[in-house]
């Protein structure tokens, strides 16, 4: 890559969020820990606050926003193509 360390890959306009190839598969993850954008989503999912979700994993209430719109913009680019069921 241009300009990139290759053990990291920068996510533009994410200020906690990386993706380091060797660090859980390549998922994003918050910088600096081993926790995933879909540790937190799941999380969330189970119903927990996001205060919570920050305080139990220890990483800034704003990470938790930014793990919340990166996946909105990932599901954003997704396109589903469903076959009707028989």
């Amino acid at each position: 890559m241009y300009g990139v360390d290759i053990d990291m890959a920068l996510l533009p306009g994410y200020k906690w969020l990386e993706v380091v190839p060797d660090k859980r598969g390549g998922k994003p993850t918050v910088k600096g820990t081993r926790v995933s954008v879909d540790d937190i989503l799941e999380m969330l999912a189970a119903g927990w606050k996001p205060e919570e979700v920050a305080e139990e994993l220890e990483i800034p209430l704003e990470a938790i926003y930014e793990a919340l719109r990166f996946a909105s913009k990932v599901l954003k680019k997704v396109t589903v193509i469903a076959e009707a069921s028989s």
